[in-house]
């Protein structure tokens, strides 16, 4: 998610939003915001403006029927994931580690209508990922779509990167997407149907420095999506990876209103903003929906254009 450019060598590539964490990011949110590219004519006061407000039509129920475990869904991507699920007729449960955000999150959903219920689950702790799934299938007798959104991340030099700050981050971010995945699919292999689709980041594809822990782990949960793929469509399970770039959330904010930060960037972005939750959740649902029966192993950059 690309949340801070490399300012003290000047002779490392350009900096850029390649994917890059929050710094500050907790396990279970679905913040893994990451980014680059930008017309140099873009003001920093234009890419801090959100996209443009679409209605959504609360009538759609094309997820009717169907069960939606969103795992880092109390705030940020994954909460504007839960949200449209359940605004396209999904029953969602959320999972996550904040228990502050949890009630708030899905009280939102239920004042819109929405049908959800909540899990405390800490991804490091195998034993608690095997509860959650268990308990949602003891209320619903079925998972159909799994939002793997948890993931950390923290800026530091690959000389500096200790053991503990890498099992973290690996164990979060990929670790975390082998338990609750491996806990889930033999309930989606009995349905014969399923939809897998895991939070990777740009930097799965273009590294950034300072960032060799979040690098690799987002690299795995591209290759963990693609394995599955070929795995696991023969049962009617399709298994795919998002790429999100620059993402403005509750974290990113203090960093897009720094304009020593946002001057670095200028240049990165070619649609001329940073992306939203809800520009990510859009993707997100196709992947989990019919229209996207014949998508698999793939890896949907959503970044306003920072690869192209």
């Amino acid at each position: 998610m690309g949340l801070r450019p490399t300012l003290s060598n000047e002779n490392q590539r350009r900096p850029r939003a390649g994917g890059g964490p929050h710094p500050g990011d907790s396990r279970l949110r679905g913040n893994d915001d990451s980014g680059r590219g930008f017309q140099e004519s873009v003001s920093a006061r234009r890419l801090c403006e959100g996209p443009v407000a679409s209605p959504i039509d609360h009538t759609e129920t094309r997820f009717g029927g169907q069960v939606a475990l969103v795992v880092g869904g109390a705030q940020g991507i994954g909460k504007a994931i839960a949200l449209r699920l359940a605004q396209e007729a999904a029953t969602v449960v959320i999972a996550d580690v904040d228990k502050k955000m949890l009630p708030r999150t899905a009280a939102e959903i239920a004042k819109a209508g929405g049908n959800v219920r909540t899990v405390y689950c800490d991804v490091l702790k195998p034993r608690l990922v095997e509860r959650m799934v268990a308990t949602v299938i003891e209320w619903h007798k079925q998972i159909d779509i799994l939002m793997y959104i948890a993931g950390v991340g923290k800026g530091v030099a690959f000389l500096k990167t200790n053991e503990k700050l890498w099992d973290w981050t690996l164990d979060t971010n990929l670790k975390g997407a082998f338990l609750v995945s491996r806990a889930v699919v033999p309930h989606m292999i009995k349905q014969r149907h399923g939809k897998l689709v895991f939070m990777a980041s740009t930097n799965a594809w273009d590294a950034e420095a300072e960032l060799a822990p979040y690098n690799v782990s987002k690299a795995g949960v591209f290759l963990l999506a693609k394995t599955l793929a070929r795995e696991l469509g023969h049962y009617g399970i399709n298994s795919n990876a998002l790429g999100p770039g620059l993402i403005r959330t509750r974290l990113s904010e203090p960093f897009l209103k720094d304009p020593k930060f946002m001057k670095k960037y200028e240049a990165l972005i070619p649609v001329g903003r940073v992306g939203a939750p809800e520009d990510v959740a859009g993707p997100a649902i196709f992947l989990a929906s019919r229209d996207a029966d014949y998508v698999n192993g793939v890896l949907l950059f959503v970044d306003g254009g920072q690869l192209a």
